[in-house]
């Protein structure tokens, strides 16, 4: 099963109201934990709740105790207490989860993949230019795809339902927006994450995108965003040049820089830096150094 699969285990709403049953009420017995969220009732999906909790047991959120469900740890000392914090700091700790190397070590493999099916889909789209990128429907992705992927058995929106999973879960997890069409944007998941990059007030850009792709493996230059580039023809699929940065990337620098969550800095044109890329992959700016920014909303 994947997390793709809404019609089973792929609903993040479910998880939601598991993982603030599990807050409030602590630990429970499986069945306690189903009844206690309501999985009787037609409306709330019971299948839907059991197989939630496997899946995400199987990629480390639950711990696997035979006896009751539990938060595992890390996770449940991160969310606190409170249902409502909890909830908010959700989408965060699912990301690192699903993003999570040891979730995606059978990256190319069809069964038993845990968390690698939806990093692919997710790399692949963020691997698109964005301001192009038709979304309204699975009919151009899928053809967008099929001209773009080199072996048959490396594609990943095979079907209606898969590109729905990954429509509705890359914008939970912070990278798309949702509306009438999803709008491709990892703003959200770069904002969060930059605690984890900066490891002092200022870096170089080289080291902001570096370290923004260790952190999300999604983005350019990390190592599943390689996995999929290489699986692309040339013919269909046009790189960014040298020290240019993708247009999804881009994207989310320059609203984070708008919402003065970061400082983009050219200190020299000599030195060695990035270059933003636009609509119509016109160049949108270029920086050496990238500043972190304090929440006051310093300048």
């Amino acid at each position: 099963m994947s997390i793709l699969n809404m019609a089973s285990d792929g609903r993040f709403n479910v998880l939601i109201i598991l993982v603030r049953a599990l807050i409030r009420f602590g630990p429970k017995p499986r069945e306690d934990l189903l009844a206690s969220c309501g999985a009787k009732y037609e409306q709330i999906e019971g299948a839907s709740a059991n197989t939630s909790i496997t899946r995400w047991s199987e990629l480390g959120l639950f711990a696997r105790d035979v006896e009751s469900i539990a938060i595992d740890e890390p996770y449940r000392g991160l969310l606190g207490n409170d249902p409502d914090l909890a909830e908010a700091k959700l989408p965060k700790i699912l990301r690192g989860i699903v993003l999570a190397q040891r979730n995606n070590a059978r990256f190319w493999e069809s069964e038993e993949n845990k968390s690698a099916d939806f990093s692919r889909a997710l790399a692949w789209l963020l691997a698109q230019d964005v301001y192009s990128l038709d979304t309204s429907s699975h009919r151009p992705i899928n053809e967008l795809e099929s001209a773009q992927i080199l072996d048959e058995g490396k594609r990943m929106f095979q079907n209606d339902t898969r590109w729905n999973g990954a429509r509705v879960w890359g914008a939970y997890l912070g990278f798309a927006r949702s509306g009438a069409k999803i709008v491709i944007d990892p703003t959200v998941a770069l904002a969060e994450s930059l605690d984890d990059i900066f490891a002092s007030e200022t870096m170089t850009a080289s080291d902001f995108v570096g370290r923004a792709a260790e952190v999300l493996p999604v983005l350019d230059g990390g190592a599943y965003r390689k996995e999929i580039e290489e699986a692309l023809r040339d013919s269909s699929w046009k790189k960014p040049p040298a020290k240019h940065l993708s247009t999804s990337l881009s994207r989310a620098i320059k609203r984070l820089a708008y919402e003065n969550k970061i400082a983009l800095e050219q200190r020299s044109d000599t030195e060695d830096g990035v270059t933003l890329l636009g609509t119509g992959q016109r160049e949108w700016g270029r920086m050496t150094h990238v500043r972190r920014l304090q929440r006051s909303g310093e300048k």
